[in-house]
């Protein structure tokens, strides 16, 4: 009948299981359950309420802050710093443009991004709007807690010196200036509770530091100039002492200039011409003389004369001679030679040649006389050319020391006429200069405050809630010693965790459901009705089957096999859980003995009845028809004591008693509080050690299992976590 009921209980068998339920156990580890994700969760679980209260507490105090908090608006205006160089005029005193490296160009546009927070751009600012007089930026009358706690700070946080002093350590504060990554452009964000003068503000910022640059490079200009001025005034001294030197070495050794070239330089260099020149004529004439005297040696034919007897007779003679010698021919073709038409053209012939070498010999005097004349020029200025250059060496000490002082003179000039121009162009452009930045983006209006962002504060707070909530949950978890699950009840005990039986609580209306009440614990009566009607979907159910297929499966080695339920402290579900196995047990088929040992709160007793007195056990057990099983109760005061005159007596009473069952369960109370709690256990093979989940301590577990492994005496002994949760089954 055992096996039969062992089938139907556990239809895929369960010894390899319950031969290893009540095996020696390893070290125990307390703290496993939190050394996984799935245990974390369950703390999270089982404290869910706190979690909950925490965070609706934090964000109910950051939903009055962000309601509760004057909003505040931010406005920001956009300066870009161009890095290219802007030159307005030839040439600058102030720098325009930024570096050569793009180091350095961020480098100096974040040293503008310190300008712009600095006094010199704030405070016109404060100046111009007025906020010395402004509520929000300290002009306000200091509170009575403010005063007490000037009086007792030190020197260096006292109060400003002036209103507008303390606006402007007020607007510092309502100013940031950052620049955007890799770029030139700085923004510029002011926060007010007014978004009309929060965007004034901005834009006049912006505006005061480029007019700040602008009046940097004025003032910067007018000191150089200045300073140019008066090194141009020494400039002009020297320059005027150089020129006077230059002038007096002049008079001195009478080098004057003329059309600024020395006259002796100039006079040799006239002289030297006109040698040249003379040399020319004297070669061009003497060139023509030897002609005409070659021409008059060889005989003078008027064909031969060339282009070196340059005269006018000369060629109207050649051209009368051609027009005759034309004549003589053609007369000479037709006429004989006594023809005197022949011999009067020929006589016309001679006549003009000899004309021509009468005018040759002249032009040859002449040529001649212009010859003569040609040397004596040369003669003459080859002389006044040697008497200058003689005149110009007696000179050239003077005149070296002459140019040493004019190139000393030019020099002073040259940087005093440079220095000249360069003030002129400042003094220009102190009209001109630009900034090198330019606001890009004006401040607009904000049509949205700033802070308090209500969704961010309440999105944050929850979530801070839910993580301060957690937190408080593990550590809550971590200072509660109670026992939550199998594994803290087999580290507390020491003893193998069979089951973790869930709480069973009755079935609650519509109503009650509704209202979110919390239902009441099920009844020994909805207990048995859960284990006979529950179904597989029943967890209460499924658990007391496995803890009985557990039971049942284990070798009594021929004896009656007994189970002894007991616990450290009352309360812990003895009863409640005796009275489930036994149901469990006859629904299927076993023949179940149920025994109420609990004579502190024999609540079996009172449910089942105590049975007729008799004079042995048997005599006093009930049959209950609708359960399918028996009882017997032991609680009474009344019982005699006839044959039991120590536990072994009892012991053997029992052990006949539930010879004639497959199955005996013993609610004992406890142990150590029972008076036949000896013969209990000597009648028992098997023992449970049942502690009530988040009710009993660690520490009284331990203590109540180290008590129960010393009366034990080597009987099987295993734990059961009662009134469980869900995350408590495993």
């Amino acid at each position: 009948m055992v096996q039969d009921a062992r089938a139907r209980i556990t239809p895929g068998g369960a010894g390899a299981l319950v031969e290893r339920s009540f095996a020696p156990l390893g070290p125990a580890r307390p703290d496993d359950q939190f050394l996984d994700l799935a245990g974390l969760i369950r703390i999270l679980r089982r404290r869910m309420m706190l979690i909950a209260v925490t965070a609706a507490v934090v964000v109910s105090l950051a939903a009055a802050y962000a309601f509760l908090t004057t909003p505040t608006y931010t406005a920001s205006a956009k300066v870009l710093v161009d890095p290219r160089k802007k030159n307005t005029v030839g040439t600058e005193v102030v720098p325009s443009g930024l570096g050569t490296t793009l180091g350095d160009n961020f480098a100096l546009v974040d040293s503008q991004v310190k300008v712009i927070t600095s006094d010199a751009v704030l405070r016109p600012v404060v100046q111009e709007l007025h906020l010395a007089t402004d509520p929000e930026f300290g002009a306000q009358e200091p509170s009575f807690l403010s005063r007490l706690l000037g009086v007792f700070s030190s020197p260096s946080s006292a109060a400003p010196d002036s209103p507008e002093d303390g606006a402007l350590l007020a607007l510092t504060k309502h100013v940031e200036v950052e620049r955007d990554d890799q770029t030139y452009v700085i923004d510029i964000s002011v926060t007010t509770i007014d978004p009309v003068k929060a965007a004034g503000i901005a834009q006049a910022i912006a505006q005061s530091y480029l007019d700040d640059q602008s009046e940097d490079k004025v003032e910067t200009t007018q000191r150089v100039s200045a300073l140019m001025d008066g090194q141009l005034a020494a400039l002009r001294d020297r320059l005027h002492k150089a020129e006077d030197q230059v002038q007096r070495f002049r008079a001195e050794h009478n080098l004057q200039e003329a059309e600024g070239v020395l006259i002796d330089t100039r006079q040799l260099k006239v002289l030297n011409e006109q040698v040249t020149a003379v040399k020319g004529e004297v070669a061009q004439a003497e060139a023509k003389y030897r002609q005409v005297q070659l021409l008059l040696k060889e005989g003078v034919e008027p064909e031969m004369i060339g282009e070196a007897i340059a005269s006018d007779t000369v060629s109207r003679l050649r051209e009368q001679y051609a027009i005759a010698a034309r004549r003589e021919a053609i007369l000479g073709a037709s006429l004989l030679p006594s023809h005197p038409q022949l011999q009067q053209a020929r006589s016309e012939v001679e006549r003009l040649r000899a004309l021509i070498l009468a005018e040759v010999e002249r032009i040859s005097k002449a040529i001649d006389l212009e010859h003569e004349m040609a040397k004596r020029r040369l003669a003459t200025a080859e002389a006044a050319l040697a008497a200058s250059r003689h005149d110009a060496d007696i000179n050239d000490s003077a005149r070296i020391k002459l140019r040493e002082l004019e190139r000393e003179a030019e020099t002073t000039r040259t940087v005093y006429e440079s220095f000249l121009a360069r003030v002129k162009e400042m003094n220009e452009a102190e009209r001109i200069y630009t900034p090198d930045a330019r606001i890009i983006s004006p401040a607009a209006i904000p049509d949205r405050p700033s802070w308090p962002k209500k969704k961010l504060i309440l999105a944050l707070a929850l979530v801070f809630g839910c993580g301060l909530g957690g937190s408080l949950a593990v550590a809550a978890e971590h200072l509660d010693r109670r026992i939550r699950n199998g594994a803290e009840l087999r580290a507390s005990t020491g003893l193998k965790s069979l089951a973790s039986i869930p709480v069973l609580h009755a079935e609650r209306g519509l109503v009650s459901e509704l209202l979110g009440r919390r239902a009441k614990r099920a009844t020994f009566y909805d207990m048995v009705l859960e284990i006979l009607e529950g179904g597989t979907r029943s967890p209460f159910r499924a658990a007391v089957l496995r803890l009985l297929s557990c039971l049942v499966d284990f070798d009594t080695g021929g004896q009656p096999r007994v189970v002894l339920l007991t616990s450290s402290v009352s309360g812990e579900g003895k009863s409640a859980l005796a009275l489930s196995l036994g149901v469990a047990a006859a629904s299927s088929g076993m023949r179940t003995l149920l025994i109420d040992a609990n004579a502190a709160d024999p609540a079996l007793t009172k449910v089942l009845g105590e049975g007729d007195p008799g004079p042995s056990l048997s005599d006093r057990i009930i049959s209950d028809q609708r359960l399918g099983l028996s009882f017997l109760s032991l609680t009474a005061d009344h019982l005699p004591l006839a044959g039991w005159a120590n536990r072994n007596a009892l012991a053997d009473e029992l052990t006949r008693v539930t010879a004639d069952y497959d199955l005996t369960l013993i609610d004992a109370g406890l142990l150590r509080m029972e008076r036949n709690g000896a013969a209990l256990i000597g009648a028992s093979q098997a023992i449970l050690f049942l502690s009530r989940a988040n009710a009993t301590s660690q520490e009284t577990a331990a203590s109540a299992a180290s008590e129960l492994l010393q009366m034990a005496n080597g009987k099987r002994c295993a734990a059961v976590l009662t009134m469980a949760g869900d995350e408590s089954n495993r």
